[in-house]
């Protein structure tokens, strides 16, 4: 989330990776979409899917870490602390990328069990009505979809660079 030129926290990663999902979710929300169990059996299979593939990119990450730590030639000493920096951002995503991951299987699997009709809450003479499944659990999910996709899109970026710089 920080800038690579001045070393702060960017406004514009916090818009896309916070509150583009969260508008996403809101939007969905606001526009009555909801989860289907169609949808909803795709996205557990997208989750485990991308788990296992992102652990292996992992695997992938750390294998080039051990490769740069026994090159120790001065000339390009400046390209390897660029290629370091690199693969420690693309650790931290892709390890935020497979959290994001199980825990969006967690969420399919509470909202297969949730029930289907909405809960009847009493506050003192007031009766409301909360269909949490449509109006928190779907925009989570949807939210938490989002920002995966985003995360797995900027982790493919990172592993561009990673393969393309040459030391």
């Amino acid at each position: 989330m920080k800038d690579a030129s001045n070393g702060k926290v960017s406004i514009w990663d916090c818009i896309t990776f916070f509150v583009f999902p969260a508008s996403v979710g809101l939007g969905f929300a606001i526009l009555d979409v909801i989860v289907t169990d169609g949808a909803n059996s795709m996205l557990v299979n997208f989750g485990a899917i991308f788990t296992a593939l992102l652990l292996s990119v992992l695997v992938l990450v750390y294998d080039q870490g051990e490769k740069l730590g026994e090159i120790t030639n001065e000339g390009k000493s400046l390209q390897v602390g660029l290629k370091k920096e690199l693969l420690e951002q693309l650790y931290y995503n892709i390890c935020y990328s497979v959290v994001l991951s199980v825990f969006l299987v967690f969420l399919c699997l509470v909202y297969t069990f949730f029930p289907d009709e909405p809960f009847m809450v009493v506050f003192s003479d007031y009766v409301f009505e909360l269909d949490a499944k449509r109006y928190f659990l779907s925009p989570l999910i949807l939210m938490v979809v989002t920002n995966l996709l985003l995360t797995i899109l900027m982790v493919v970026k990172r592993m561009h660079t990673l393969l393309t710089i040459k030391i």
